[in-house]
């Protein structure tokens, strides 16, 4: 739920670029968390494998937020929020033919009822949505696929907030270099923008993408995926209420159809392989 006012923060944010709210978001976190620390006078893990994955899925967060929050601006918020969320179809297939993890028909099923209820949800995109919005979204879904596996991996051997901070550190040097690359302006912004900027790195980045990182830990990236399915839900009924875009009676069945497909893959969340069932 945190993680859903993303897109609506990133529409507040306006007129700051998309890639510079990015980097502000990851950047304000990053040094909340690092006073934080610093308060507690606790230490950041920065070598060895696992810091080496956390910084790669880092890379992988910064470009899905460079596209997604290009894409929100592009096209409506359900619109992309949907699209980005087709993460669990290639998490999905990459855990079935690289790692052959033996799903179970219920999490399947439930993976397809979710996917199919965010369709719904969502109905025919609305007036003025761009070609190149819906595109960059399905390329942002490409990497936070990347961010979730690869960050599954770092958390087998990293805590939660040295994974979560250098991910977070790393991505904003990503959105940072993409920003000046494309001449961004990283100041000049009206106060509701900087107020916009803080709101989801404290919300949604803080708030909702820590967690995430934790429970990466207890849960299989396929499963954490389809979880999220729960964002598109959410940040629908959001930009309605706040942005005013259109929700209606069939949309609104679509998002009892996500819950049921998440409720349905959680019931049996354990997926096990030859290699693993012992």
């Amino acid at each position: 739920m945190a993680i859903a006012f993303a897109a609506i923060f990133v529409r507040l944010a306006l007129p700051a670029p998309p890639v510079v709210i990015g980097f502000y978001r990851m950047l304000f976190a990053a040094l909340l968390l690092g006073a934080w620390l610093a308060l507690r006078r606790q230490g950041v893990r920065l070598t060895g494998r696992a810091a080496a994955g956390a910084a790669a899925a880092g890379v992988c967060f910064g470009c899905d937020l460079t596209f997604w929050h290009t894409s929100i601006v592009l096209t409506s918020v359900a619109l992309a929020t949907l699209l980005v969320n087709l993460t669990p179809v290639h998490v999905g297939l990459y855990a079935l033919l690289v790692r052959r993890v033996r799903l179970s028909p219920r999490f399947l099923a439930g993976a397809a009822l979710a996917l199919l209820g965010t369709a719904v949800l969502l109905g025919r995109p609305a007036g003025g949505t761009s070609m190149r919005g819906a595109l960059f979204a399905i390329v942002a879904s490409l990497f936070y696929a990347g961010y979730l596996l690869l960050m599954s991996e770092a958390r087998r051997e990293l805590d939660s907030v040295s994974a979560f901070f250098l991910m977070t550190v790393s991505s904003a040097a990503v959105q940072g270099v993409v920003a000046l690359a494309q001449g961004s302006p990283f100041s000049g912004f009206p106060a509701s923008s900087w107020a916009a900027m803080l709101g989801v790195a404290v919300v949604s980045q803080l708030g909702g993408v820590l967690g995430v990182v934790w429970l990466l830990r207890h849960l299989p990236a396929h499963f954490a995926s389809v979880v999220l399915l729960a964002q598109p839900v959410v940040a629908a009924g959001l930009a309605w209420l706040l942005l005013g875009e259109p929700l209606g009676a069939l949309q609104a069945a679509g998002g009892a159809l996500v819950l049921a497909g998440i409720g349905l893959a959680a019931w049996r969340p354990e997926a096990q392989s030859p290699a693993s069932a012992r």
